[in-house]
């Protein structure tokens, strides 16, 4: 069967991300609906950079000189809930996404670990998913202060 996709914008305190959801189904249709965006909070960053993860359990780590602020936005994991019919294996395929601030700076975020691990056999017609992910942070300098938008591209493969 072919791919299809789902689009729906949102946006978050310090990084705006438009989620395109695709699915290819060997037989069995999957329907994912965005349930929660990926928000990182609000950080900041000294001389080197570094990176900010949000795990999947909405743990919220960082390296280098990024600090997060916990001020505003609520640093959160995404949340998908897919419709699948039981026995279904499920995976994603993991990719890294360019996000882009109103100044022209960019950031690369790459979507990292989910819950349940992949890839996994649906036991429910109706599963959530959660999805953390990993923000590179650039020096100052490289980037400017403000909201960042993107697209994560985020491709379930299910089969029997």
């Amino acid at each position: 069967m072919g791919t299809q996709s789902i689009q729906q914008a949102r946006w978050w305190a310090v990084t705006g991300i438009l989620f395109l959801l695709s699915w290819q189904p060997v037989k069995a249709q999957i329907r994912p609906t965005i349930i929660q965006q990926l928000n990182f909070g609000t950080f900041s960053t000294g001389q080197s950079g570094g990176t900010i993860t949000i795990s999947p359990t909405g743990a919220c780590s960082a390296t280098g000189d990024v600090i997060s602020i916990n001020k505003g936005g609520i640093a959160t994991p995404a949340v998908i809930e897919l419709e699948a019919p039981i026995g279904s294996r499920i995976a994603i395929l993991e990719t890294n996404s360019l996000l882009k601030g109103s100044h022209g700076s960019t950031m690369t975020l790459r979507i990292k670990g989910s819950e349940p691990a992949m890839p996994f056999v649906t036991k429910t017609p109706r599963t959530s998913i959660t999805i953390g992910g990993t923000l590179t942070v650039n020096r100052p300098g490289h980037m400017s202060s403000g909201k960042y938008d993107g697209q994560i591209f985020i491709t379930f493969l299910a089969g029997e």
